[in-house]
């Protein structure tokens, strides 16, 4: 990695990463770009984790609308989502 790179990273921020992982790796884990399908529990689990690692960017994307057992599997939806937005919706907001 270049010492350039190695600059771009927050080190404040992501000091425990850099602890795990190491610079080289935490430089390549700020730029990438990962797409999640599917976002029940494992789904969005994976994406809360991967998020908090700090990549450059995460899409989701299930076109599901949310049913009553998403509510147990999927943290981030709620009663008010039931059978109007889908799963990617609901846990953006």
């Amino acid at each position: 990695m270049q010492k350039s790179e190695e600059s771009n990273i927050d080190k404040n921020l992501y000091s425990r990463q850099i602890g795990t992982f190491g610079m080289e790796t935490m430089g390549k884990l700020i730029k990438m770009k990962v797409l999640i399908v599917g976002l029940r529990g494992l789904g969005v689990e994976t994406a809360k984790n991967l998020i908090l690692a700090g990549p450059a960017l995460v899409d989701i994307y299930d076109p599901t609308i949310v049913k009553i057992n998403d509510l147990g599997s999927n943290f981030y939806t709620k009663e008010e989502h039931v059978g109007k937005v889908s799963r990617a919706n609901a846990s953006v907001e």
